[in-house]
């Protein structure tokens, strides 16, 4: 039934028990909080969904609105409304005045600092620091996370087996992320959702940009990564990418 609705990877539990939860690790969740989940997926958005995320996992490049058209059986008419539809719910964005897909969280079809190496070699581009950490489960997939400390620039390499971090270019790298997620989030949070490469750097980086590092959060990887993990590995069952 299409008003069937599943949990993407932004959407926090709305049950009491998952309200405590959120309380007690608030010092580990790094996504930022929104009022309203806009990760929630009907059949039909699944399908979509699954069929451009399975389309640049084979080329590099997000399917044109023909080739899903084709890909899916369906009219131009089905499709697009439901790419509308997900555009509403910040899961894609397109150019503007275009149906080409620009990114697909958690991927973006254009360069951006986090390069997401795949166990086949392709190379993608995650929309922020916790995206290039959520391919790996998102789609069970080998990665290398490829990016920098947004102090300094020193490269930070992330290798993803078996859905684990099995090793890190820096001891204590860190994620820092603002506390509020807004519309379009790939222009107005993903930009800012960085690694660090040391505790030091994140600090130097709060003092100089002491405006912005009060609307914020910071984490260990290794404490934000186990709650990264599930949230993309739920998402990657929803649509059945996974």
């Amino acid at each position: 039934m299409e008003n069937e609705r599943s949990a993407g990877p932004y959407d926090g539990s709305r049950t009491e028990a998952g309200s405590r939860k959120r309380a007690n690790q608030m010092n580990t969740d790094i996504f930022p909080e929104r009022e309203e989940c806009l990760c929630e997926v009907t059949p039909s958005q699944k399908e979509v969904l699954a069929a451009v995320f399975k389309a640049i996992l084979k080329s590099k490049r997000a399917p044109t609105v023909e080739e899903l058209t084709l890909s899916l059986k369906k009219s131009a008419d089905d499709v697009i409304p439901v790419l509308d539809s997900l555009e509403q719910k910040d899961l894609l964005v397109r150019s503007k005045g275009t149906q080409r897909i620009a990114s697909i969280y958690p991927l973006s079809l254009a360069p951006t600092k986090h390069q997401v190496v795949l166990e086949d070699g392709k190379k993608l581009f995650a929309m922020c620091a916790i995206d290039a950490l959520g391919v790996a489960n998102m789609f069970n997939l080998d990665v290398e996370a490829v990016s920098q400390c947004e102090w300094c620039r020193q490269k930070i390499d992330v290798e993803i087996k078996n859905g684990e971090v099995v090793t890190t270019s820096h001891t204590q790298i860190l994620i820092w992320s603002p506390r509020q997620r807004e519309t379009p989030a790939a222009e107005s949070c993903c930009p800012l959702v960085n690694f660090f490469c040391s505790k030091e750097h994140l600090k130097e980086w709060e003092v100089k940009n002491a405006d912005l590092a009060k609307k914020g959060q910071s984490a260990l990887l290794d404490q934000a990564y186990s709650e990264i993990k599930e949230r993309w590995r739920r998402y990657g069952e929803t649509i059945g990418v996974r």
